[in-house]
């Protein structure tokens, strides 16, 4: 049976044109009624609801979802659902677990509601675009959410932190078919595991938003190369995030960059000066060393932290930013554009070289090596750095020429490390340097040529072999026994007996 709205005869009466009527009563007939099944899936949704009246879904047969009346938060093509915007109603339910069959459904908007239970799959939804459910209460994800949407442009689940909550839920590889994606908010959803090399390689990715979640491990190398422009990892549960930001710096379109709540380590990127949109950066509390760049320090940014980390060295000034945090470091002075005094350069210098270890990293603070508790140094009366005593530290890396500058330097003690590289030859110009003791390491021949009062001690170097090959004794002896005592003449080394 086909009804006629009575509105609809009024108007054919009083136009007095029986075929202006009939036109109207096919335009009704035609595009009018709803598809069955797209009714029967509102039907569900609103059966599935504590407070349905909120929607304000006629119950009693009056109206028709793409007809006319029209209901609220309906949008149609001819018979067909395209959209249900209902965000910010207050809506307390779970929806209907066939809801990837309104196949037509281009655009979901269910923000800010109350809504609860499981999500329904969206293998079927091959035509959906936009995807709103955040702010929500859901806490069942199915394992084929992603399985049909690869038109997919915004998702975002944002603010749903009972997702999986027992075991959480990792990113699922059908997202990678979804290369139409621009944004993706999954802010505290119970997200877990590493980030998968695929989306650096989305090309339309410009929003990534994975706050609060239990993400870890490190930024996958693919990030280099991707259109990202607002980047959130930050405050990761549990282990965080960690290793290098290396790939930061080849992210030329970022604007926005947060990072902080990590365990990021490792140097600020010297070329971060590159990423000109950068706008905002905070790299607050993680474990970051070293200097500030001053590429960075000369880039137009309007908001920038530093806090929480381990740099060391002065405080640039800063073109432009407006917002700049940078308390709970280890500069050497306490307002940006006042340089460290020539000794804590040359020792930042030496730990650069160690990779800033940061047993060391987070003692040698301050602008007096001499007037605090720097592990492993000694001073002489003049407040000059005399010896560095730092065996057994499990330092890493090569010796920095900068120590050379120590002129009152006496004694170099850095045995049983796993230093590489060779002896920089300008360590030759220390005057006052009387013992270079650089066993059980990695050092690399040959040796500079010291002067003859400077005892350089290179047992248990594997490089530093005999004649015939053979190693040196693969313990040393108290004291460093005469037998491991290398000493420079003027025909070249010997050992002094």
């Amino acid at each position: 049976m086909i009804a006629v709205h009575l509105d609809q005869i009024k108007t054919c009466n009083f136009l007095s044109s029986f075929f202006f009527c009939m036109v109207v009563i096919m335009i009704t007939v035609c595009y009018g009624a709803t598809n069955p099944n797209d009714l029967k899936i509102l039907n569900d949704f609103r059966k599935g609801l504590q407070n349905p009246e909120l929607l304000k879904w006629p119950e009693n047969g009056v109206g028709d979802p793409c007809g006319n009346p029209r209901w609220p938060y309906v949008y149609c093509n001819g018979d067909r659902v395209t959209q249900i915007q209902s965000k910010n109603l207050g809506l307390k339910g779970s929806l209907p677990q066939n809801l990837n069959q309104l196949t037509e459904l281009q655009n979901l908007g269910l923000q800010r509601n109350n809504l609860s239970g499981a999500l329904p799959s969206f293998n079927g939804l091959s035509k959906l675009e936009y995807a709103f459910l955040d702010y929500n209460e859901f806490d069942t994800l199915p394992f084929d959410f992603f399985k049909a949407p690869t038109s997919i442009r915004i998702l975002t689940l944002e603010m749903n932190p009972c997702l999986n909550a027992t075991t959480g839920w990792s990113f699922p590889m059908d997202l990678k078919d979804s290369l139409q994606l621009t944004n993706l908010s999954l802010v505290h959803c119970n997200l877990v595991g590493p980030l998968p090399d695929f989306l650096g390689t989305l090309p339309q990715l410009l929003n990534l938003r994975l706050s609060h979640n239990k993400i870890s491990g490190q930024i996958p190398n693919s990030f280099g190369q991707s259109p990202i422009q607002v980047l959130w990892l930050n405050n990761q549960e549990g282990e965080g995030m960690s290793g290098s930001t290396d790939v930061i710096a080849s992210m030329t379109f970022l604007k926005q960059l947060w990072l902080h709540g990590n365990k990021f380590n490792g140097e600020i990127p010297q070329n971060i000066g590159d990423l000109t949109s950068l706008k905002e950066i905070n790299l607050n509390g993680n474990q970051l060393v070293g200097l500030i760049p001053e590429s960075m320090a000369n880039m137009n940014l309007d908001k920038v932290d530093l806090s929480n980390n381990m740099l060391m060295g002065p405080i640039p000034r800063f073109k432009a930013a407006t917002k700049l945090s940078y308390g709970s470091n280890f500069f050497c002075q306490n307002q940006p554009g006042i340089q460290c005094a020539a000794q804590v350069n040359a020792l930042i210098d030496f730990l650069h070289n160690l990779n800033y270890p940061s047993i060391l990293s987070s003692e040698w603070s301050g602008n007096d090596p001499c007037g605090g508790n720097w592990i492993g140094l000694s001073c002489n009366q003049n407040s000059e750095v005399s010896v560095i005593n730092l065996p057994r530290r499990n330092l890493s890396g090569t010796l920095s020429p900068s120590i050379a500058k120590l002129n009152s330097l006496v004694k170099i003690m850095l045995a049983h490390n796993n230093i590489s590289g060779r002896v920089p030859s300008n360590f030759t110009e220390l005057k006052s340097l009387s013992l270079l003791d650089l066993s059980y390491n990695n050092i690399e021949p040959p040796l500079p040529k010291f002067n003859d009062g400077v005892k350089v001690v290179i047992v248990g170097n594997p490089l530093f072999a005999d004649q015939h090959g053979k190693s040196p004794p693969p313990k040393p002896t108290p004291e460093h026994m005469a037998a491991g005592v290398v000493q420079r003449s003027n025909n070249g080394l010997k050992r002094s007996k």
